[in-house]
């Protein structure tokens, strides 16, 4: 705990003199975010308030020191106050405030990633190319978001509003990517206006990327079993992406809207250093296909006021093939997992206004889940399982500095199929949220609190998956009640802004994994798991930089009257600190120097072979990059622009999780056109 009071007091330090670029957050609806004018420079992430709620836009193009074709999770790592960290499995998880990474919900231009058979988006499985906007709020700034979200909400989007005088810009963009192993990555995207005019605009996207890694460069210090190679074993990944859209909007906001997007590939999964025996896995087939339909009437005059409704239909596709292996060689399968998922979504939603204070708003969500799970070559067992949730919400504005809001819900999730085994039927809860935001935009001050309350239900891989025999099904598992409030002020002028938050949050029956006499996993309920903490984010212009700093601090525990060793009442995977420090410089003749660094403090996990808690130090990594930009070089893409990027320039081992060490340091070449 010392260093990590060192850590943080260095962070938070920094960070009160620290800044970069903010961007205007058009997908988010303009009635709900109280937004003041902030510092206008090069790249980074908006501060902002939504719903009651602290959250935040970038734009993923603008990212400094950003990979080439990214997934989700790669640009999500960027991004403050937001843990990704790799599991086991291979996969990415997301934890917003200490929350196990089921309880934030992910979505695709408004398609729901978490409503599947695992309650969670693999988000290192889900390609950016084409996304113009990733917003993320990181309390529960409303109840409209659908089912089971209860730990904050990230969205991509591919389309910006329609714009009466100025057509949107041409896209066309193309990069390529390759670093010192030989691994590459290449992206393309181009859109246009079809049609535009004062009154509505026609407009399509489309494009493809590639991903083609030999795998994560090991650490200094990283040792492996029987091997002493430049890459970690089994990290490789190749994977091609591809997506197109086509929109027609009115400028009074009637839009018909649709977009499909797929990746398919295939990746290793790093072994665990920590233990005897680790997951010895390969995924050789990772396939979704993300898409959907969705159309708004608009602004429409009624005996009430204005009012709008709209209504999508989204479609989540998705197999995951697993082979576990005899030894580290990989040579010899000794068993298979074939996971095919499918969700179905349909929303509605509407805004009312009602005089000039009041707006009602209200959303109906409706998930139905399927999953065929094959295990070697048993027959194929089938779950399905259906989530709904039906919210309304109230925003009433006593003053023009002072926005009150408060809502309700329904949830439910009912369970009609278990693999042969006796389904649950129907569970549901009421949820519940109040908030305020006071604005004093002349002053660039502004307040928010919020309280909530809401289930989650449990996802049918923790009541029913043996995950290959590593884990101990558990068809008795509750339902979660998350209790949140948050409290947050933020502050901006000309070339300075600061926001900190402090939050709290409870969850009732706290579903957690233990593990068992016999090495095997479960999931278990405990009584409550709490975390509370301090989120600050502070940026300004030195000179001619930019610079931004963030930090979170965190304390997460978990009370059961039957855990009484102070080691197990501390959650796995939580840090007590983390965040970063960034910087962008122009330097002269369109080169650009760029430089991060970031830190994490300590977490802790159980080593099933001692099935005793273990420790995982903190530690601090350093990115460095220089771009240089040509303008109008490219008659087609317009400008071009090279960037030299070195990841984890010091090469620091800094763990994901106990015995999962992020990449070492890696250089990477890049030419952008466009």
């Amino acid at each position: 705990m010392p260093r990590a009071l060192h850590l943080a007091t260095a962070l938070t330090l920094v960070a009160g003199t620290l800044g970069a670029q903010v961007a205007p957050d058009s997908a988010a609806r303009r009635d709900s975010i109280a937004a003041l004018q902030a510092l206008q420079v090069r790249a980074a992430y908006t501060p902002r308030v939504v719903g009651s709620a602290a959250s935040a836009t970038i734009m993923p193009d603008s990212l400094p020191l950003a990979a080439a074709a990214p997934s989700m999770g790669e640009m999500l790592r960027r991004l403050p106050f937001l843990y990704v960290r790799q599991n086991s499995r291979g996969e990415n998880e997301l934890s917003i405030r200490g929350s196990e990474s089921r309880q934030a919900a992910v979505l695709f231009e408004g398609v729901p990633l978490t409503l599947t058979w695992d309650a969670r988006a693999d988000v290192s499985a889900i390609p950016l190319a084409g996304v113009q906007q990733l917003h993320y709020v990181r309390g529960l700034s409303s109840l409209l978001s659908g089912p089971n979200a209860i730990g904050g909400v990230v969205s991509a989007t591919l389309w910006t509003d329609h714009d009466g005088e100025r057509a949107p810009a041409r896209l066309a963009r193309a990069e390529l990517q390759a670093d010192q192993f030989g691994g590459t990555r290449s992206t393309a995207t181009f859109g246009r206006a079809l049609r535009h005019s004062a009154t509505s605009s026609l407009q399509y996207r489309f494009g493809a990327g590639l991903r083609d890694l030999p795998g994560l460069a090991r650490p200094h210090g990283v040792t492996e079993p029987g091997r002493d190679e430049p890459l970690r074993l089994n990290t490789d990944t190749r994977a091609i992406d591809a997506f197109a859209g086509l929109r027609y909007e009115h400028e009074q906001g009637r839009y018909l809207s649709g977009f499909a997007t797929i990746t398919d590939g295939e990746r290793g999964v790093a072994p665990e250093l920590h233990i005897d025996t680790p997951r010895l896995w390969r995924n050789p087939d990772v396939r979704r296909v993300i898409g959907g339909l969705s159309a708004g009437t608009g602004a429409l005059r009624n005996g009430l006021g204005i009012g709008d409704a709209e209504v999508s239909l989204g479609l989540n596709d998705g197999r995951t093939l697993i082979h576990s292996y005899a030894d580290r060689s990989y040579a010899s399968v000794t068993g298979t997992e074939l996971g095919e998922d499918r969700t179905a979504t349909l929303r509605v939603t509407f805004d009312q206004q009602v005089g000039q204070r009041l707006v009602v708003r209200g959303a109906f969500t409706e998930s139905w889940v399927r999953y065929l799970e094959t295990i070697n070559a048993a027959p194929a067992l089938e779950y399905r399982q259906r989530l709904s949730s039906a919210a309304t919400e109230l925003d009433f504005r006593p003053s023009a500095a002072l926005t009150l809001s408060a809502g309700v819900s329904q949830d439910a999730a009912t369970t009609d199929e278990a693999g042969g085994r006796p389904p649950l039927g129907r569970k549901d809860g009421v949820g519940w949220r109040a908030g305020g935001t006071w604005v004093l935009a002349e002053q660039g001050l502004r307040v928010h609190a919020s309280a909530s309350q809401r289930k989650r239900f449990p996802a049918l891989r923790e009541l029913y998956s043996g995950a290959l025999d590593r884990f101990e099904p558990n068809p008795a598992l509750r339902p979660e009640t998350a209790h949140s409030a948050e409290v947050g002020a933020g502050f901006i002028r000309a070339r300075f802004d600061v926001q900190t938050v402090v939050f709290r949050q409870q969850i009732d029956n706290a579903v957690v994994r233990i593990t068992l006499p016999s090495a095997r996993f479960q999931r278990v309920n405990r009584d409550r798991f709490t975390s509370s903490g301090v989120e600050l984010t502070a940026g300004t212009m030195l000179g001619r930089a930019a610079l931004r700093g963030d930090v979170t601090l965190q304390q997460a525990r978990i009370a059961d009257a039957t855990v009484f060793d102070p080691d197990l009442r501390r959650p796995e995977d939580v840090p007590e600190v983390f965040g970063s420090l960034q910087a962008v410089m122009p330097v002269g003749r369109g080169v650009e120097a760029q430089a991060r660094m970031r830190a994490l403090g300590a977490t802790r996990c159980t080593n099933p072979d001692s099935n005793r808690p273990e420790r995982q130090g903190g530690a601090r990594a350093v990115d460095l990059g220089i771009e240089r930009r040509w303008g109008s070089a490219a008659r087609i893409f317009g400008r071009i622009t090279a960037a030299l990027q070195l990841e984890n320039a010091f090469d620091a081992a800094i763990y994901d999780k106990c015995g999962l060490p992020q990449a070492g340091r890696t250089l990477r070449l890049s030419v952008r056109l466009g």
